[in-house]
């Protein structure tokens, strides 16, 4: 299995995950003009993408859809009601999309039928959670021992209060509806990651009250907190312009 991160941010999400020639598109909050020159770089045509997984409908994550059919689309019933019946997906439930094992996880957001996803090949298991202000039991539960995780790190708290937006907007991205915090994101990653976990891509930076820089020393020092070794994983930050790859990329050129 292997990802490429086109692009993870409140400007634009987009995600794609590969196996043995098959494909899942996750979100399409970009232009058909950037998606198309996204694929190309990593060798993939537009028209080999029928399967696309939509986290939920804020226009970040779903700006680009109408360029594909509502039959490609795979999301929960309260993020868009007119998808096919065969279509729908529904927390906790296990799907066989594309050759792909996806299972759906509810996340806690402020839009109805937000979702995260865990996808599995035969071999590998991926987990997709942004967008989420905390994770229920049973979610961390379901993500624990993964191969990958692409995992929200949304903002440093400090940097957050430090901003000039509105107190309200303040206490909703740190509500529980609302974005994961670096330190709440590493703290879970501690719970889930496993000696089996290779790579993790930290996702869904604000570019106001957060860096990459920020996103891993945060991560750092709770790992250290905890007594889990740092060095022992793959970890990078997607970002809002340049594509982040990971995966079995070597296997599954040949």
């Amino acid at each position: 299995m292997e990802y490429h991160v086109f692009e993870s941010g409140s400007k634009g999400n987009c995600t794609l995950i590969s196996s043995n020639g098959r494909y899942l598109l996750i979100d399409i909050g970009i232009s058909a003009k950037k998606l198309r020159t996204k694929l190309k770089e990593v060798n993939v045509d537009i028209n080999d993408i029928n399967h696309v997984l939509v986290t939920h409908g804020h226009s970040d994550h779903v700006s680009g859809i109408d360029l594909f059919s509502k039959d490609q689309i795979y999301a929960t019933k309260l993020t868009f009601e007119d998808l096919p019946f065969a279509n729908e997906l529904t927390p906790y439930q296990n799907y066989c999309i594309n050759g792909f094992n996806v299972s759906v996880l509810p996340t806690s957001h402020d839009i109805n039928g937000s979702i995260g996803f865990v996808i599995s090949d035969d071999n590998e298991k991926l987990v997709y959670i942004t967008d989420t202000g905390y994770l229920y039991q049973k979610v961390i539960n379901l993500i624990t021992d993964a191969d990958y995780y692409i995992f929200e790190s949304n903002h440093n708290v400090k940097m957050l209060i430090e901003t000039n937006r509105p107190q309200s907007l303040k206490k909703r991205i740190m509500g529980d509806y609302g974005h994961l915090s670096n330190e709440d994101s590493a703290n879970y990653l501690c719970d889930v990651i496993t000696k089996r976990t290779k790579e993790i891509t930290l996702a869904h930076l604000s570019e106001e009250a957060n860096s990459p820089e920020k996103a891993l020393s945060d991560l750092m020092a709770v790992f250290k907190k905890r007594g889990v070794d740092y060095d022992k994983y793959l970890i990078r930050c997607a970002n809002q312009k340049d594509t982040v790859s990971g995966g079995n990329i070597k296997e599954e050129v040949k």
